[in-house]
């Protein structure tokens, strides 16, 4: 792509997220003093192009704050994007880690003959941490592979129109293929599948991500599974269309840690009680809603693109020197 396409293809995309709206409580503040001498230098080339599924949210984010502008810079480490955060005349290496692989992460490790990193956004942060206060949660974002991240909150709004309306027609919803995770998301299904308390609804059958919002709306309770990692697209899509959702317990962590039975509802690590959890949350309609109401209000404060994007740049004035 020519650089006067990359830029038109930019300020569309650019306008579209500017038709979402700011959250009115976000959680943190960001003083526009701060912003004086701050800008962003973003890589031009990623090393693998779908790493924009997760990148780009937090790009346009980030230009609604301070200036982002696009350079050659080197991207050699495996599920990673490099960025560099740039105030008063001094420019710091951070990380974007976006690998599905809890383990990998690269601060403190001599990875190439480039300047050192100052400080790594993990999407994958493992329970317990690192040992370095520099390796942050890096949260996660809403996407789908092959729609573009510009459009998908966009869409989520007649979903959770939907969602409001309480007019469901499935018990249990679910959809998982078995590329990923196989043995747990095959034992889950069989586990829904072979039993009349509940009536499931999905399996391994793909649908457009449109049609796949509709039916999260239509849904009581919404199965999450892990797919390459813990975390995946579909649980943060659930949250924000306000689904309540039903899940073995996450290996990984957000920057705001989800609470059972709050935000989520975890299930026994073995997952032995996963059709008595659903039967409870179907029947159990102020329950439902409470987790409902919990987990968009949780979206929307911490994995919005735009809360999610100020939580990235808070720790950056916060933990980079000037």
């Amino acid at each position: 792509m020519n650089g006067l396409s990359h830029q038109l293809r930019t300020v569309a995309k650019d306008a579209l997220f500017a038709l979402q709206r700011p959250v009115r409580d976000a959680p943190l503040h960001i003083d526009s003093s701060e912003l004086k001498g701050v800008a962003i230098r973003w890589p031009a080339l990623l090393q693998w192009a779908p790493a924009n599924n997760w990148v780009e949210p937090l790009f346009h984010g980030l230009r609604t704050r301070v200036p982002v502008t696009l350079h050659d810079i080197p991207q050699r480490l495996v599920g990673t994007v490099v960025i560099e955060f740039c105030r008063r005349g001094l420019r710091h290496r951070v990380s974007l880690n976006y690998s599905d692989y809890p383990d990998l992460v690269h601060l403190g490790r001599v990875d190439d003959s480039s300047p050192p990193l100052a400080l790594e956004f993990k999407m994958q942060f493992r329970n317990g941490g690192y040992g370095n206060d520099n390796i942050l949660p890096g949260g996660f974002v809403r996407g789908a592979f092959g729609f573009d991240s510009a459009r998908v909150d966009w869409y989520a709004r007649g979903a959770r129109r939907g969602r409001d309306q309480r007019q469901f027609h499935y018990d249990v919803y679910g959809r998982f293929g078995l590329g990923f995770a196989n043995e747990i998301r095959t034992r889950a299904l069989q586990m829904l599948q072979n039993q009349s308390r509940v009536r499931f609804y999905g399996g391994e059958t793909k649908v457009s991500f449109r049609e796949f919002l509709r039916e999260v709306a239509r849904a009581r309770v919404c199965l999450d599974l892990p797919g390459n990692g813990p975390f995946c697209f579909r649980l943060v899509n659930y949250l924000a269309v306000g689904a309540c959702v039903v899940s073995p317990p996450h290996a990984v962590t957000m920057p705001v840690p989800l609470v059972d039975r709050t935000h989520i509802v975890y299930t026994r690590p073995d997952m032995s009680d996963l059709v008595d959890l659903c039967e409870r949350y179907v029947n159990d309609d102020d329950a439902r809603e409470a987790v409902m109401t919990a987990a968009r209000n949780y979206y929307r404060r911490h994995l919005y693109w735009r809360s999610l994007a100020d939580y990235y740049l808070r720790n950056m004035l916060d933990r980079l020197p000037a």
